[in-house]
């Protein structure tokens, strides 16, 4: 069993606006969002110190190369059968899959349902290569879009006969 999910979390900001906001947890290829403050989708709906004090959470997954939700290919094709996905959606204009007001048991179960998937897929060995992303950390690194273009669609063709 993993360890609990609340000791993943590191408080990235705190604003009176948009809430507190934890840094994503990084398992394999694939970003888990935990978040609990009064702009969250959690219980209570307030912003607390004890984590272990919400029984609900706001969660968010998300993957780079391939994206979570690409059919047959992305980590949704294998996550979305287990009991605690049916509440997620992906909302409009992300790349995420989202649920709202998920169990804090259920997210204990998320995260060692993705920790199993990143293993079963050689992204980690263990628990211990878990790890917790700066807010502006780069996580898709591509050495074509450094420079005057993307690369991408043959692009990269392109740039080489300039």
């Amino acid at each position: 069993m993993a360890k609990d999910f609340r000791e993943y979390l590191v408080e990235a900001s705190r604003h009176d606006v948009f809430g507190r906001v934890f840094k994503e947890v990084a398992v394999g290829r694939v970003m888990i969002s935990f978040q609990a403050s009064e702009t969250h989708a959690c219980y209570p709906a307030e912003t607390l110190d004890d984590l272990h004090a919400y029984s609900r959470w706001e969660v968010s997954l998300r993957a780079v190369k391939p994206a979570i939700d690409v059919a047959r290919a992305g980590a949704w094709s294998y996550l979305m059968h287990n009991s605690w996905a049916r509440p997620f959606e992906k909302p409009d204009f992300q790349r995420t899959m989202q649920g709202d007001n998920i169990p804090a048991r259920d997210c204990q179960q998320i995260l060692e349902d993705v920790i199993e998937y990143a293993k079963a897929k050689g992204q980690i060995e263990s628990e211990d290569e878990i790890r917790i992303l700066e807010p502006d950390e780069e996580v898709k690194k591509n050495k074509a879009l450094e420079g005057t273009g993307c690369g991408g669609c043959g692009g990269q063709k392109t740039l080489e006969k300039m």
